[in-house]
């Protein structure tokens, strides 16, 4: 259940980042895959404000940007067809998906080099913790999805318990993995999210 997929996956999750990162003026991430879950190789943060843990620098954030836009937003490659376009024979999507496979691959590698030996330790820390505490609750509510087959409304309400555990669980590993510091940097980014999301309540989240 919590395997983790393929690099392609991981590919379609990054390409759904909106365009308009290219465009702004001031060098931000916003919501970067920098973690690694079950079934994801790029996801996006675990909890509000996870980024901030990373304390990453103005330099490093402009390098970042630089290699994403370089790379994952490059125009030519956005123009490219998906599976939404009724024209586009399997051969094309095949090319289409090798050629952002490949960007992604490159991005991946450009960030690795620009982090740190401390930040890379942390990402890999949070990345084992979200995926032990997702095993252990998974197991606990495997029979209670079991017992829950083909009622529809029981199993949505059982997903969102078991959400909600996951988060409880990840919050309370996650205050015991970072520093005082890192601490009060999440909490700050994420007041920061929610002011920016109830800013804006009709902008789409961005996917996990």
């Amino acid at each position: 259940m919590f395997a983790r997929t393929v690099l392609a996956v991981a590919v379609a999750a990054l390409f759904v980042a909106p365009v308009s990162a290219q465009k702004e003026k001031k060098a931000e991430l916003n919501d970067f895959p920098f973690w690694t879950a079950p079934k994801t190789l790029h996801a996006r943060a675990f909890a509000p404000g996870l980024q901030a843990a990373l304390e990453l620098t103005p330099a490093q954030i402009e390098k970042i940007v630089a290699a994403r836009t370089a790379t994952v937003d490059d125009p030519e490659l956005r123009k490219l067809p998906n599976k939404n376009d009724p024209n586009a024979t399997a051969d094309d999507l095949a090319k289409a998906n090798a050629k952002r496979a490949e960007a992604t691959e490159k991005l991946f590698k450009e960030v690795d080099l620009i982090l740190t030996k401390e930040q890379k330790a942390l990402i890999e820390k949070i990345n084992d913790a979200y995926a032990k505490i997702g095993s252990e609750i998974g197991g606990e509510f495997q029979a209670k999805f079991a017992a829950a087959k083909g009622n529809a409304e029981d199993t949505a309400a059982l997903r969102k318990e078991q959400a909600e555990a996951i988060r409880t669980a990840f919050e309370k590993k996650l205050d015991a993995l970072l520093t005082n510091d890192q601490r009060a940097a999440v909490k700050k980014a994420a007041e920061e999210e929610a002011k920016r999301a109830k800013a804006n309540p009709d902008k789409p989240k961005p996917k996990k």
